[in-house]
């Protein structure tokens, strides 16, 4: 018998499946929540939409998230900053509400201290992770935060966790070929390096806008990301 998984015979005790329905619930409530921007009253934002029709085909198709829609998209155009931030419910808005206005000016502040430029940040509804690389490519930015939420699963709490996906476009010609060669990818034009669990019960959000900011100056420092950052780290050290 599992510790904290007592049984009545064949089935769950009464007491675990009504923890396990509390939070299968809580979970289920999470994936079809929908992201407010409105819970966003700390710092000023663009508002888009991806080629999603909506929330149900959101769920379904990862691809329609992964673009903006084409008006949306039109009203972009090169700015060339530093870091451009992306907020989008991905698969738990509930994540975002309860991590982004707490994590969002210690980033902000983090990044603004070392002198990098900022993108204002741009709120997507619909949106999944490759939504990071048609903003980059519109705004021409070198590095984009995506900040999503997570699959709800394990308790009711993690339903709060999300996710910081930090895309390094390779504008570098020797970022991008060093890449190529440690990738054996020869057309790569984005690194990525994921910082997950940021919610209350994992990374609180006021020490990840921290830990995200650090690991944004040390991506833009070093022209890589992902595993190829973390052995150029690990060299320098040695």
């Amino acid at each position: 018998m599992l510790t904290g998984f007592e049984n009545a015979g064949p089935r769950p005790a009464h007491k675990v499946q009504e923890v396990i329905r509390i939070n299968q619930s809580v979970g289920r409530e999470a994936v079809h929540s929908h992201l407010k921007p409105e819970l966003f009253t700390g710092f000023d934002f663009r508002e888009f939409v991806s080629t999603a029709k909506d929330h149900a085909e959101h769920l379904k198709n990862p691809e329609v998230g992964a673009k903006l829609q084409q008006s949306d998209l039109d009203t972009l155009s090169t700015e060339g900053n530093d870091v451009q931030i992306i907020i989008t419910d991905g698969l738990s808005a509930e994540a975002v509400h309860h991590n982004v206005p707490d994590m969002i000016p210690v980033l902000m502040d983090g990044l603004a201290s070392r002198n990098y430029s900022l993108g204002k940040p741009i709120v997507t509804h619909f949106g999944r992770v490759k939504l990071a690389e048609c903003i980059a490519d519109a705004l021409d930015c070198n590095v984009a935060i995506l900040l999503a939420g997570e699959r709800p699963g394990g308790d009711a709490l993690s339903s709060k966790s999300m996710s910081a996906y930090l895309v390094l476009k390779l504008k570098n010609e020797t970022a991008r070929q060093a890449a190529a060669i440690y990738s054996e990818h020869e057309k790569i034009r984005y690194e990525y390096t994921l910082i997950t669990n940021i919610y209350e019960g994992g990374l609180p959000p006021i020490e990840g806008g921290s830990v995200v900011a650090e690991k944004v100056m040390e991506i833009l420092e070093n022209q890589a990301a992902g595993n190829r950052l973390e052995d150029l780290l690990k060299a320098k050290i040695a």
